[in-house]
């Protein structure tokens, strides 16, 4: 349910220049099982995991499992494979299964209008009459809805049904893009189709996902409630400080409430492997499973390029052979799940807190390159492109896709990127891709395409798996850099300055010269500005539900940065009747304080059509 804070918060995911959260360098295989074992160990330690559970698979079977660390600090209690964790996102891919189960009985279509399955659900799309919001795009994040606020990531209830986590969340559901165009990961669409198949089966969400995919696929122990079984023995969770993290029933079921052990997890990338067979038992027809594992609801998939964000299951974006699945995060547990069908290999990392476990490098990478050693890359063969045909997609890209309102503005500033053209080549963030078709190219170290550049009316798009970008003229760029630098070297002139103003003003040599409170109004400014900017990170950024209840309620963390957000916009317009007026200024001085004020206007008009003036945490 955090996914889009963490994602957020990595800038590489924001401008796709590696298409994910790659791990660069070459993925090295450790020398043997037992090597493999202690450099997770050793990865879990700097991480100061508390515990963590590890499960392989190769060739469809289980070969290695294994818990480290304390499951529970303060009794010391082990973590097993088969201590039960909270899975997070990975939630996502069961309720898909559950969804396609229904499609092969034709009880479900997934091309079906969310209008003819639920009515009862409000939402707001402005192209519903030509392409309304189908069943499809709730699974594969392509309403163009905006992801849940922090509003209702906070909310805490036990009792809700699905249908009240959903009409609690609903004012949120607005389309900002034609349904079917561009990816982006939102919490609530798988959310509303579990309540598809509430609404089809008149079995509450819980009751049927046990009966026709827990239990069948082995997962006999786990449940998207926290059962009086699963509260007796689940892994307590930590934050960075090692505090406990409490338990936070959230709204949202279907999209991030499994609680489940790493063991039985792992049962979930079985069905994968096995095509839908589990162990003797045919759970989804193979057609199902890849038609699960192929986006085709977004722009890129019309050009033909599916390996994007599918039915609950995603691309793992790491060098080498490419690895499908999902991860997750939920209080302060994180994990992951990956297998490829290259070798019918997979693993699960379960972990419950520390500093986290970065999935993407080096953990998962370790035991991505573990699973695939000996393995060729055999990537698809290069379609040769000439440069003059790849030109059109050179240049520089914005991000048009930021999760929600309180993310837009950390898109704008770092979601951008260039790509290039080189020899036969396209360079994005500075790694070589080669082109597999018309519009889809791999990176040079990864077997399968990442990222697709398409063009639709006149505009020139680069699509992931989870976000997408815009080509923009070099006059944006030019303007970011200009007003990203105007507002830098105002902040390092104030500070600079500060003391030898402070003493000029104590001395009297200021009295005639504009005053100190007109020098001081750009750092004032500036300041509140980068407080408005950096209390939301710093509270996305901690995996603890005590930080976002910060931002979703009014209390004096959101009341500061209410205040900020308001401060610094009233400063700038003062800084720039000040210039005008302040004749006795020095011509410097009334330049630095006038181009930083207008440099802050610019930002406060920019925060005004997107919410953040005032900036008020509790309602994005």
């Amino acid at each position: 349910m955090r996914f889009w804070l963490r994602f957020g918060m990595l800038i590489g995911a924001l401008v796709l220049g590696a298409s994910g959260h790659a791990a660069d360098k070459e993925a090295t295989p450790p020398g043997s099982i037992d090597d493999l074992d202690r450099q997770l160990a050793e990865l879990f330690k700097a991480g100061k995991v508390p515990g963590a559970s590890v499960v392989l698979i190769e060739n469809g079977q289980i070969t290695f499992e294994k818990g480290y660390g304390f499951a529970d600090v303060a009794k010391q209690i082990p973590a097993t494979a088969q201590t039960p964790f909270r899975a997070g996102s990975i939630s996502k891919g069961l309720t898909a299964i559950g969804v396609m189960a229904l499609v092969e009985r034709g009880r479900l279509e997934l091309d079906a209008p969310l209008h003819s399955i639920a009515p009862e659900i409000h939402f707001s799309n402005p192209w519903e009459q030509t392409d309304p919001v189908r069943l499809v795009h709730l699974l594969e994040h392509t309403t163009g809805w905006p992801d849940i606020s922090t509003r209702v990531l906070s909310k805490d209830e036990a009792a809700w049904s699905t249908l009240q986590g959903i009409l609690f969340t609903s004012p949120e559901f607005t389309s900002r893009w034609r349904p079917g165009m561009f990816p982006v990961y939102n919490n609530a669409g798988p959310a509303v189709a579990g309540y598809a198949m509430e609404k089809v089966t008149g079995q509450a969400f819980e009751d049927y996902m046990r009966a026709t995919v827990l239990v069948p696929m082995g997962m006999r122990g786990a449940d998207f409630s926290l059962t009086p079984a699963l509260a007796a023995s689940i892994a307590k969770s930590y934050g960075p400080d090692g505090t406990p993290t409490p338990y936070q029933n959230i709204v949202l079921k279907p999209a991030g409430s499994l609680v489940v052990s790493a063991h039985e997890l792992a049962q979930l990338a079985r069905f994968y492997i096995g095509r839908g067979s589990l162990d003797g038992r045919q759970i989804l027809r193979p057609e199902s499973v890849a038609r699960i594992e192929h986006a085709e609801s977004n722009l890129a998939a019309k050009f033909g390029f599916g390996n994007g964000y599918g039915l609950g299951n995603t691309p793992i974006a790491d060098s080498g052979i490419t690895f499908r699945g999902h991860d997750g995060s939920i209080d302060s547990f994180t994990s992951v799940l990956g297998y490829t069908m290259r070798n019918g290999s997979g693993y699960v990392l379960m972990a419950n807190g520390g500093e986290g476990v970065d999935f993407g490098a080096p953990a998962a990478h370790l035991i991505q390159a573990w699973l695939t050693r000996g393995l060729p890359l055999n990537p698809p063969p290069t379609v040769p492109l000439s440069d003059a045909e790849m030109q059109k997609y050179a240049g520089f890209y914005r991000t048009i896709t930021p999760s929600n309102d309180l993310m837009r503005p950390y898109a704008a500033m770092f979601g951008v990127s260039r790509v290039a053209v080189k020899q036969g080549k396209l360079v994005v963030g500075g790694k070589d891709f080669l082109s597999t078709g018309q519009h889809g190219f791999r990176r040079f170290d990864r077997s399968e395409a990442t990222v697709a550049f398409v063009e639709q009316d006149g505009q020139v798009f680069k699509i992931n798996a989870t976000s997408a970008q815009q080509k923009v003229g070099l006059w944006y760029m030019v303007g970011l850099w200009l007003l990203g630098a105007i507002l830098v070297l105002g902040l390092l002139v104030g500070f600079v300055l500060l003391i030898p103003w402070l003493i000029a003003c104590q001395r009297g040599r200021l009295a005639g010269r504009g005053g100190l409170h007109f020098r001081l109004l750009p750092l004032v400014a500036i300041a509140a500005f980068a407080v408005t900017l950096a209390l939301p990170l710093l509270a996305i950024s901690n995996s603890g539900s005590t930080s976002v209840q910060q931002l979703a309620g009014i209390g004096c963390y959101s009341l500061l940065v209410l205040a900020c957000s308001g401060l610094y916009p009233l400063l700038a317009l003062t800084g720039m009747v000040s210039t005008v007026r302040n004749r006795a200024a020095p011509p410097l001085v009334r330049a630095y304080v006038g181009l930083s004020s207008l440099a802050l206007a610019a930002v406060a008009v920019y925060a005004a059509t997107i919410g953040w003036l005032p900036l008020r945490t509790w309602a994005l």
